[in-house]
């Protein structure tokens, strides 16, 4: 297929965001996820089809979705107000289709890449003067890593390089290609939790293909020095003495240099509710001086340390 015929799911494209790769960047994210963490701050794109999702604070009580709803899936509650009975529900988006407050809309949007480099494109100036890019997100990128593979083969023809974000469960040889490709400067690379047992608990998955896949780009001179790791610190989940020992200890056997700690946040909790109607479990991030401790930790073992949003 063509650029301008092959579409795929974009959740969003993020500009301007500073905390997914360096300088200015634009994010991409791609609906579906083989992991389903707890924590997650974007749920509405682990499942890799289309959803429906509710914004009720938009909501004007106008009814027209309750009158499009063809499965009599839409009702109004005095108090709740649109309610979503999500087993009647297709995704037709009828509903959506017809509510202009846009308290009822699509979860992502089909897009070629044509349709997404030209938005891509319109920040280009930021890019090269902060020696910024496109960021490659999601969900994950390696259920869709044909697709991504011709987005940066297209966005190196364009003059833009491309930052990969990924949680290393996927296909490895499908990793590497897009590894190596030229124009990609850096991989974010997950690391949820080194202990398996707690992986398993908190994301559905084993972390052993995740491992060996960290292992065969950091063997790779080519790959070695493209990875920043990238850990969320839940409090009580993954912030012990023993995993975070265990962590800094493997990033040095490995050669790792950069790392990037992400204190946890709720911003998933709305969305969970908002897409599937379910509640999503709330953490707690680590306390100020215990995230210094970590921090200094990793600083020891040579390591280049980031701590982003740090409440």
């Amino acid at each position: 297929m063509s650029n301008t015929t092959e579409s795929i799911l974009v959740g969003s494209l993020q500009k301007f965001s500073i905390e997914d790769g360096p300088g200015i960047r634009t994010t991409i994210f791609f609906k579906g996820c083989p992991l389903n963490c707890k924590w997650c701050h974007n749920p509405e794109l682990i499942d890799p089809r289309q959803q429906l999702i509710q914004s009720p604070n938009n909501c004007i009580g106008c009814g027209y979705c309750i009158k499009v709803c063809p499965n009599d899936a839409v009702t109004m509650d005095p108090e709740e107000g649109i309610v979503i009975d999500r087993a009647k529900c297709d995704v037709c988006l009828k509903c959506a289709d017809e509510c202009y407050a846009e308290a009822l809309r699509p979860v992502a949007k089909p897009m070629t890449i044509d349709e997404i480099l030209s938005i891509v494109e319109q920040d280009k100036g930021f890019y090269e003067n902060t020696d910024g890019g496109i960021t490659v997100s999601g969900g994950e990128i390696l259920m869709h890593a044909k697709f991504v593979s011709k987005l940066i083969d297209e966005a190196r023809k364009r003059g833009m390089n491309v930052c990969l974000d990924t949680c290393g469960f996927g296909d490895s040889q499908a990793l590497m290609e897009l590894a190596l490709k030229e124009n990609v400067t850096d991989i974010l690379y997950d690391m949820k939790a080194i202990d398996d047992k707690v992986h398993k608990e908190y994301t559905g998955v084993s972390n052993k293909l995740i491992i060996d896949n960290l292992k065969m780009l950091a063997a790779d001179a080519r790959t070695l020095d493209k990875l920043i790791m990238r850990m969320p610190l839940i409090k009580r989940v993954n912030d012990s003495d023993d995993i975070i020992k265990r962590t800094g200890e493997f990033y040095k056997e490995i050669g790792v240099k950069r790392v990037n700690l992400l204190p946890y946040h709720s911003l998933g909790v709305s969305k969970k509710r908002n897409v599937d109607g379910f509640e999503q479990e709330k953490f707690e991030q680590p306390t100020e001086e215990r995230l210094t401790e970590i921090e200094n930790y990793f600083k020891e073992l040579d390591l280049k340390v980031e701590v982003l949003g740090r409440a």
